[in-house]
């Protein structure tokens, strides 16, 4: 079984504190899929996913009947990656990268990739909303694990959180969505908590609360087709975040970073709007969301600490260009 150094560590760690280390592929123990061990699981365990592409596709049982996802953890376990960027769970063919329910903070994701699920409206029929339905991550129903470390790519929406679910989900990046980077449906009196995530380049929404609650701290939020973040019947909790750049795509071509029922809060709560300087923003060398290191950003969070999931990483601070598309092809979409 081959491990980094460094990933060794952390896994012997968790290990120590673990009942069981399941680790994937194990050819020696016939494991070959995520879900397979995952199966194997109990409480306490970790199951530990080698560097690869994983797209098995399984069917579950939820609330809203029934489900397709690439992973399913049950209560208490760690699903962790060997590398962040290198494990990669690939949603094209699932409605969820990975599906929770009835699961609490115990319950741990950490340093791996979904992506790939960018049609939103698979599943629509079910019950006429696909931001319901589609998502890299979806907290469906009394789930409130605990999220580090992820990247979501090119999804329909990034997390869906419905139903009694409260995740903390830190130090994530959300990008080149389809829909939502968040969306937030009624999800009960205690608050989703995201902080220091970065949520940009989605077509729609940055975070958006409808009937929720949710607690968004030193996060970068910029250049979303639409609002920033955006609340109705609700207002979320937003401080030390950078809101920029967002609602570009609309037709009067004018920003709007904050929406529904929330004000403007440039200023106000340690808020900023401020260009961030992506190191690669436009995909040319393969995407980098860390800061140039003239960004203001770095040092604008709670404590002095960074906004956004990544900090410095280049000299450079070149804008992010933003893509002018067209009303029609906005209006397209929802044909």
């Amino acid at each position: 079984m081959r491990f980094t150094m460094a990933a060794l560590t952390v896994v012997l760690l968790a290990a120590a504190a673990s009942a069981d280390l399941i680790v994937v592929p194990d050819e020696d123990n016939g494991i070959v899929g995520i879900q397979q061990a995952l199966d194997l699981a109990g409480a306490g365990d970790t199951v530990y996913v080698m560097s690869g592409r994983y797209d098995s596709v399984s069917t579950f049982t939820t609330v809203y009947g029934q489900r397709t996802a690439i992973a399913s953890v049950p209560e208490g376990v760690m699903l962790m990656g060997e590398d962040g960027d290198d494990v990669v769970l690939d949603q094209r063919e699932a409605e969820y990268g990975i599906l929770l329910q009835n699961v609490t903070a115990s319950t741990v994701i950490r340093d791996l990739t979904v992506a790939g699920g960018g049609d939103r409206d698979l599943g629509r029929t079910d019950d006429g909303d696909g931001r319901n339905l589609v998502a890299g991550i979806g907290c469906l129903d009394n789930a409130s694990p605990t999220i580090t470390g992820v990247t979501i790519e090119n999804t329909a929406t990034g997390i869906v959180v419905r139903s009694n679910s409260a995740p903390t989900v830190q130090s994530s990046l959300i990008v080149r969505g389809s829909h939502h980077g968040v969306y937030v449906f009624e999800n009960g009196a205690t608050p989703a908590v995201f902080d220091h995530m970065t949520i940009t380049d989605n077509f729609d929404i940055g975070i958006s609360v409808s009937g929720g609650n949710a607690q968004i701290t030193n996060c970068s939020i910029t250049h979303n087709g639409k609002e920033g973040v955006r609340g109705y019947t609700t207002t979320p909790t937003i401080e030390y975040c950078n809101l920029y750049a967002n609602d570009e795509v609309a037709p009067d071509d004018e920003p709007q970073n904050y929406g529904g029922t929330l004000d403007d809060l440039t200023g106000i709560d340690g808020n900023i709007s401020a260009e961030p300087f992506y190191c690669d923003f436009s995909g040319s060398a393969g995407y980098d969301y860390t800061v140039c290191f003239d960004s203001e950003n770095l040092g604008a969070g709670v404590g002095g600490s960074d906004i956004g999931a990544r900090s410095g990483g280049c000299n450079d601070c070149i804008e992010s260009p933003v893509e002018n598309v067209s009303w029609g092809a906005i209006k397209s979409l929802y044909r």
